[in-house]
Parts: structure tokens; sequence; C-alpha cells
């Protein structure tokens, strides 16, 4: 029996504000999790996450962060509760990861308070900009990348929120991070990346799991749709050259992989 496959939305980034109010209350279930990072920050009233013995509330000002592959089980604290949130989901750009170690409240769901903290406006008034930059779409001149260098300050503010900051991911899987990404047209093994880790691949991909979120070979394959996307929309290069470019020199697979990430084909998407 095939693995469950993890929720994706198809896209880099996306943003939103979800109002729950007592009469059109809604729970959001994902057994298996997102394939992305989701971030939220409840603005108004309270929720619920989790079930049983790991369920926890969250109130305005505390901000969650989801990693990728953790259930998405949560809603209003109770039917007749208000909650509104804020939310983005995105993948990480390869130097982020230290800024996303924070404070567990459980497996996988880490949490800061900001409630009365100093920087409390800041990280809610980037949040809100982060949501209306991308609102704009298509009509925005470089969207995509005026909403990733908000999301990156966001996360960086965080980052000085954070009561458990750290220097930085572990300085072996950080030199193998720098190394998938400037060769990303290569072919790239689990073995090859533990090799410039220095650590044995079974040890590397547990290491690798547990630093970054994500599978080695899973998070090179984003690594390769992202990129390929960036020239889809920033260049006129042939889409068999961007495949060469990204490392999946057969235009059928790379079509297929492309499709699976983001929901349509490299050609569509560029025409979009």
């Amino acid at each position: 029996m095939g693995r469950t496959p993890l929720v994706s939305f198809h896209i880099d980034l996306s943003a939103g504000l979800t109002i729950n109010r007592p009469a059109s209350w809604s729970d959001i279930d994902r057994p298996t999790g997102m394939d992305g990072w989701i971030l939220n920050l409840t603005t108004l009233g309270q929720g619920r996450v989790g079930r049983g013995t790991q369920a926890f509330t969250t109130a305005p000002g505390r901000l969650l962060l989801f990693s990728p592959a953790v259930a998405h089980d949560y809603g209003p604290a109770t039917p007749a509760c208000t909650w509104d949130h804020q939310w983005v989901y995105f993948f990480p750009r390869g130097h982020w990861f230290e800024w996303l170690v924070w404070p567990e409240a459980a497996p996988g769901i880490m949490t800061l308070d900001l409630a009365g903290h100093a920087l409390e406006g800041r990280i809610s008034g980037l949040f809100t900009d982060l949501i209306a930059t991308s609102s704009q779409g298509l009509l925005l001149p470089r969207r995509s990348a005026l909403v990733m260098s908000i999301l990156e300050q966001l996360l960086l503010w965080c980052d000085q929120a954070n009561p458990e900051r750290r220097g930085g991911l572990d300085p072996r899987i950080q030199a193998s991070i720098d190394h998938l990404g400037t060769r990303l047209d290569q072919r790239l093994s689990i073995a090859d990346l533990a090799r410039v880790a220095g650590l044995s691949p079974s040890r590397f991909a547990h290491r690798f799991r547990e630093e970054v979120g994500s599978a080695p070979l899973r998070f090179l394959e984003q690594q390769r749709i992202t990129r390929a996307r960036d020239l889809l929309l920033m260049t006129r290069r042939s889409i068999a050259d961007i495949a060469n470019d990204v490392g999946m020199p057969d235009p059928t697979w790379f079509a297929r992989v492309f499709r699976r990430h983001v929901g349509s084909s490299p050609r569509d998407f560029r025409g979009r």
C-alpha cells in the first residue's frame, strides 16, 4: 500500500487571513501534514491545536510554526469561539533554516509568544504587509521577490524574539546545503552529500531531517523546482535548457516532477 502523500498548495508561497466566527467555524485536519512550512499568527479569539493530551490553545500574539509532514489539526477552541489567524505557507531558502528552531509546543509544532513583547507590533505589521503584497498576484511586478523579501524580514525579527536563538545549523548540514545549492545541475546522491558533511549516509540522512525538517533528496528536489520556477519566470531560456540547468535533463521527467510540485506543466506555468 502506497504512502499517503503530503498536502500541497502547488505554489512556492501563499498567505492569507482566516476568519472563524461561531456561525461558520471549521477545523483543519491534515493527518499527513503539508509539504512546506506553515507560519500562523492568532490575531483575535482563541484557537485549538491538536487533540487529547497533546492539545493546546493559542491566543492573540502567539505564533505557531508547523514543520513539513507534521499533522495539522486545528480550529476554534470551541464551536462558540471566534478565531482569526494570519498564515503563510512557504519553502525556506537554504540559509533560513537556522531561524526556524523555536521552542516546541508539540512534536514538530513550534511557538513564540509575542503578546506584550517589544517586537509584537513590528512582526504583526510585517505579517499584514506580507498578506497584502501576496494578494496582488500578477498585478504586482516582481511580486514573488517582494513577498520573499518581506517573509525573510519577518523570520529574522521572529529570530530576535526567539529565546532559543542559536548560532546556526549544524555546520556539517549547512556545508551540504551550500554544496547542493551551487550544484543543482549535477547528479547528487545522499552518499555525495554525506561525504561533504563528513558523516555516514544513514547518520547524515537522520541528522539532515532533524535540522531541516525534510529528507535530503526531497529538499534537493524542492530546491531544483524553485530554481526552475525562477528561470521560467525571469529568462527566455528554453524549457529543455532549464531542465538541464536544474539537473533534470530528461524533459519528460522534469515536466512530471514540476507538475507534482507546482500543479501545472512548465509550459503552462510560464504561460500564466
